[in-house]
């Protein structure tokens, strides 16, 4: 692989992006409420052994003229499993399970706002909006096949296989399904606010878990 960067690579960091900005949003609120330091405390583990946030750093800058594809994949296994790690010891130490779906949902709301603003539209059509959720939801390099969509005229199944996100989650003490819920509400929440007439729900099974958009009758 070269070291050119192409649309793929600026949109596959723009998912690693969101999901870092939201691992610090959760430091900040945590922090906030209870106790800087002990926060930093709890985290500092996890920043040494996947690394530090990226920030806004441009791409061009991180790569540094290294190949893009291990880059990439190396960046979103670290950015999942340093969010897993963050979760997973913030909710062991405080439970606050209510401050950390706040934090899922206002980010999503937000996302959401700017997407629209962006395109200069009052809400997305299905199919709109489900590309806007695949530029914005972090999954894995594309070449590894873990997801795919069936479309219809009123419903889009998204299938993704159940290491898609797991293996991270897995790492961690957390419940996998404090991660499902976590997710089901920030894809909940964001596909509302793309157009309200769109539905989210997700179904689990053992291999595999669905992400379920449909207009509502």
């Amino acid at each position: 692989m070269s070291a050119f960067l192409g649309p793929i690579h600026m949109w596959l960091y723009n998912q690693i992006q969101i999901v870092e900005k939201r691992e610090a949003k959760i430091v900040k609120k945590f922090s906030e409420k209870y106790s800087e330091t002990e926060v930093e405390n709890i985290i500092f583990p996890y920043r040494h052994q996947y690394g530090e946030l990226k920030e806004d750093k441009p791409l061009a800058e991180l790569i540094a003229g290294n190949d893009i594809h291990p880059w990439l994949e190396s960046a979103i296994n670290s950015a999942q499993s340093r969010e897993a790690a963050v979760v997973a010891s913030l909710m062991d130490k405080y439970d606050d399970q209510k401050l950390l779906f706040d934090i899922y949902s206002t980010q999503a709301e937000q996302l959401a706002e700017k997407a629209k603003k962006r395109d200069d539209v009052e809400k997305f059509n299905l199919e709109d909006a489900f590309e806007i959720i695949n530029e914005h939801f972090v999954e894995r390099m594309p070449c590894d096949r873990l997801s795919g969509a069936i479309k219809e005229e009123t419903k889009i199944i998204w299938k993704h296989k159940s290491q898609l996100h797991q293996e991270f989650w897995k790492q961690t003490d957390v419940e996998l399904e404090l991660m499902h819920q976590l997710y089901a509400k920030w894809l909940s929440v964001f596909t509302k606010n793309l157009n309200d007439s769109i539905t989210h729900k997700r179904e689990i099974a053992d291999e595999y878990y669905n992400d379920i958009f449909f207009i509502e009758a």
